[in-house]
């Protein structure tokens, strides 16, 4: 019998693909991009939970909202055919102006529970766009799975994501790993998926580039020289 921490990861996982189907169902979603743990879960074959759905996008936040408030109709039925009756709504984390953060919750009815998930989108810079693959969401590994056995039950779930190619989401692990305040053990792991099991090297060119990609400036906290192990004469 699976525990509760396991029922609440594969609600919250089926809740992601749900939505990620009803977003890319919307006209404009081939300028959504889909990056972060999240991606590398679902298209490169991560194994690590992963909470947020994060894009980048040429789109501005308040198109980025409007195309979220028309997926969510959709994703409210299928909510309901996979959860049991209950409500959906978005709250809003904050919406600078380069950035939107959003929660959606659906409250089942029949639980204490809500089932969250965190999206983020990001502005790009005019002219600017990470390298992408398209990837059909019931073809995915995982999905695939999930699909075979009952767990994600969406007719005709050919949607096309837009994904990050594993150079970039690598690139964008470096940038976090060098520009947050605190350091996370998730960016250390995925770093590890993508060098040792996916076999992904690490190109300057595309790690560099990606620094000059977003509306927000990218602010370095520390350099590569942090992460290095230093030489016997250091210690």
């Amino acid at each position: 019998m699976k525990n509760y921490r396991e029922t609440h990861i594969r609600k919250a996982e089926i809740a992601q693909l749900i939505l990620l189907h009803e977003l890319y169902r919307q006209k404009e979603s081939r300028s959504l991009i889909f990056q972060g743990g999240t991606a590398l879960r679902w298209c490169y074959g991560g194994s690590r939970f992963s909470e947020d759905l994060d894009f980048v996008t040429s789109l501005a936040p308040k198109s980025v909202q409007t195309m979220l408030q028309t997926a969510l109709r959709g994703a409210r039925n299928l909510m309901i055919a996979h959860f049991g009756p209950g409500s959906i709504e978005m709250r809003k984390k904050s919406a600078r102006g380069e950035a939107l953060k959003c929660f959606v919750d659906f409250r089942p009815e029949a639980a204490r529970e809500k089932i969250s998930v965190k999206l983020e989108f990001e502005e790009l810079l005019p002219d600017k766009a990470p390298d992408v693959r398209q990837l059909v969401l019931s073809s995915l590994g995982s999905v695939a799975h999930l699909a075979a056995t009952g767990d994600f039950r969406v007719p005709r779930a050919s949607t096309v994501l837009v994904a990050e190619t594993p150079e970039e989401i690598l690139s964008d692990k470096v940038r976090a790993l060098l520009e947050r305040r605190y350091l996370k053990g998730r960016d250390f792991y995925d770093l590890w998926h993508l060098h040792t099991v996916l076999k992904i090297p690490a190109d300057m060119n595309i790690i560099q580039r990606k620094w000059t990609f977003y509306q927000a400036a990218f602010v370095a906290r520390r350099d590569f020289r942090f992460f290095q192990k230093p030489s016997k004469e250091e210690k």
